[in-house]
């Protein structure tokens, strides 16, 4: 029913709405504490529990907000005085809310500790170090101005002065020794190329020689990572069946509309199409400038030139056969939509709304959910493609077909939601359409008619999986034996790999690569880069740490073995070549050094602000790899089912 609705009377509800909106903005602090004595339970829930202490919603919510004025008021100020914009989360850092929990933890500290309260004064001579003086009081309006906080400058003073007093407390321990080796380090890990010939043993050529586990032991095994999704990137299982949903596709193929479109247009079309958008064909510029005379009081009597229509009547049919393809697919969108998919889906809702009232009441429903009726015959008709998903996975939906790439909206590169984004988003509706197109110009409309949430699935329905993913933990240790013994027999042959093929097993050589590859640059921010990251072996797929570690410290005629990440393949690896990193490179008088330094400094402080922030985490109460609800993965989500 509210579906139904909101579809009839949109214009006058959401004016309504408006005008609740500012009555609720007025009355949000007295009116739910009159109505509702469970107001702070129900409306402010309590978010984790610091020292032993429940921490609600609006106690992060106002921290929250601190930072982000702060923070906009400095990003603000950074174009106005520099010219240059800067992310504001750069500053004094994210608002999620476990950036505003370890905040909440910094403030603590900083009590426990006794530094004295924040005030403005420190923030002017804050401000006043960082500008060199440059901020004085109409540079500091503009760029509260700008930064569209509605509060005073007394206010956002004492803003910046908490968040510095947050800042100090994690720079306590000062700042971290690197030594030029740590330089040299972080410079060679960017330049110094490694490649290698690698043997593969995959685990599951060994599963044969495990034994069948025992029921108990079978049991054992699934209850332990029952609860756990799967992840082809870790070495353990997970049971936990993800949440899935599946989608009825209505599609047509723009281009090929238009094409065939443009075909059929008349010459009549055309030059009624050229006279009505004349005035966008002007001549291109010749050399003097085609405003020269525009002073003359002739010159508004002589008519602009424009392109004839016999140089500009290709891409004026190109122009007018896509918009007569858009129309023509808007057209037959807006019949099966408006026609067929809005009333079910109205049908729908509103059974639903009946149902869940009742569940409420602990009565019993006199309604039952509409069946959907199968579009195939109906796309049949009007021309279109139709196609019914089978239950996806998100990371299904993100490589299903060419769907997987269409955003939402009506135009190539709309930059709206993908097709797994909108889907799989939580507020998305069952049976509600969606148009979607994707770069080739197909055109999508598409409706979720299954949304399983995740779950935890009985032993018996996934009992070969659990003992499939038994025997493979139980084969690691055989293969792993079987690649050391070829290791050691690599050894007494000098340490090299030479053949293409041994024993039947394809040897992997890898490209030179190197360990690390520099940042990408950060948008707005001259000579800056983001922190360096891993380089991808291509030919050694999901390589782990202790892979990569193996891959990049071998030397001539060593051999080491090491799995990939989730451990399904153990590698003996032996050095083809090294191209090494110069250490003169280094200090050229055109070498890098400083931007190595730098580098160096912020791995430094990054490693040591995470131990330290763990640390303070711990004697909070809480884990260091803890997460705030709404940060959980949203896979682990529940959402109705159809």
């Amino acid at each position: 029913m509210p579906f139904a609705v909101f579809r009839r009377h949109q214009r006058k509800l959401l004016a309504i709405t408006g005008i609740l909106a500012m009555l609720g903005f007025v009355l949000a602090d007295s009116l739910p504490r009159l109505l509702n004595a469970d107001y702070a339970s129900d409306a402010d829930p309590v978010v984790v529990e610091l020292y032993g202490r429940p921490v609600r919603s609006s106690e992060v919510g106002m921290m929250a907000a601190e930072r982000s004025r702060a923070s906009r008021f400095i990003a603000a100020l950074v174009q106005l005085i520099g010219g240059r914009p800067i992310d504001p989360a750069q500053i004094f850092g994210d608002v999620k809310t476990r950036a505003i929990v370890d905040a909440l933890i910094l403030r603590h500290q900083a009590d426990a500790l006794k530094i004295p309260p924040a005030d403005p004064g420190v923030a002017k001579e804050w401000l006043r170090q960082r500008t060199g003086g440059l901020v004085n009081a109409d540079v500091f309006e503009e760029a509260l101005r700008r930064s569209g906080a509605q509060v005073t400058g007394q206010q956002i003073l004492t803003d910046i002065a908490n968040q510095v007093r947050l800042a100090n407390v994690r720079q306590l321990l000062g700042d971290p020794i690197v030594t030029p080796l740590d330089v040299f380090q972080s410079y060679r890990d960017q330049n110094e190329r490694v490649s290698v010939r690698a043997v593969p043993f995959p685990v599951e050529n060994y599963v044969s020689q495990v034994t069948e586990p025992t029921e108990a032991e079978v049991r054992a095994y699934y209850e332990q990572y029952k609860d756990l999704l799967p992840d082809p990137a870790r070495d353990t299982p997970g049971f936990r069946i993800p949440r899935r949903i599946q989608a009825e596709i209505l599609s047509i193929d723009g281009a090929a509309l238009a094409r065939q479109m443009k075909e059929k247009l008349t010459e009549a079309e055309l030059l009624s199409y050229y006279e009505n958008r004349k005035s966008e064909f002007a001549q291109p510029p010749g050399e003097l400038p085609q405003d020269l005379f525009a002073d003359d009081p002739a010159a508004a009597l002589t008519p602009p030139l424009v392109q004839p229509f016999s140089e500009v009547r290709s891409s004026l049919a190109s122009a007018l056969a896509e918009e007569k393809a858009q129309t023509e697919i808007a057209d037959r969108f807006a019949r099966i939509r408006d026609e067929v998919m809005i009333p079910f889906a109205d049908a729908y809702l509103d059974a639903s709304d009946r149902l869940a009232e009742a569940k409420k009441q602990g009565e019993t429903a006199s309604v039952a959910l509409p069946e959907p009726q199968d579009l195939k015959e109906i796309a049949t008709k009007a021309g279109m493609n139709h196609e019914r998903t089978p239950l996806l996975t998100r990371e299904q939906a993100e490589e299903y077909g060419q769907v997987s790439g269409a955003e939402v909206g009506l135009s190539r590169l709309s930059g709206g939601r993908r097709f797994a984004a909108e889907f799989f988003d939580t507020k998305s509706g069952l049976y509600e359409p969606i148009e979607l197109t994707d770069p080739q110009g197909t055109r999508y409309l598409v409706r979720k008619i299954a949304d399983q949430p995740s779950r935890i699935p009985p032993l018996n329905e996934v009992r070969t999986q659990v003992v499939q993913a038994w025997k493979l933990e139980k084969a690691r240790s055989l293969a792993e034996k079987a690649a050391r013994e070829f290791a050691k027999t690599v050894e007494r042959n000098g340490g090299v790999i030479k053949d293409e093929e041994i024993k039947d097993r394809s040897v992997v050589l890898t490209e030179p690569v190197t360990r690390l590859q520099p940042g990408a640059p950060l948008p707005g921010q001259f000579f800056a880069s983001g922190p360096p990251t891993e380089t991808e072996i291509r030919q050694i797929p999901n390589a782990g740490e202790a892979l990569r570690n193996a891959l990049f410290d071998l030397t001539p005629k060593s051999v080491a073995v090491a799995p990939n990440q989730p451990k399904t393949i153990y590698y003996v690896l032996t050095q083809d070549r090294r191209e090494p990193a110069s250490f003169a490179a280094l200090y050229a008088p055109n070498g890098d050094y400083m931007r190595y330094l730098s580098e160096s400094l912020d791995e430094a402080q990054r490693l040591r602000d995470n131990e330290w922030m763990n640390q303070l985490r711990k004697q909070a109460g809480l884990k260091p790899d803890w997460k705030p609800r709404d940060e959980v993965d949203a896979d682990e989500e529940t959402a109705p089912q159809a």
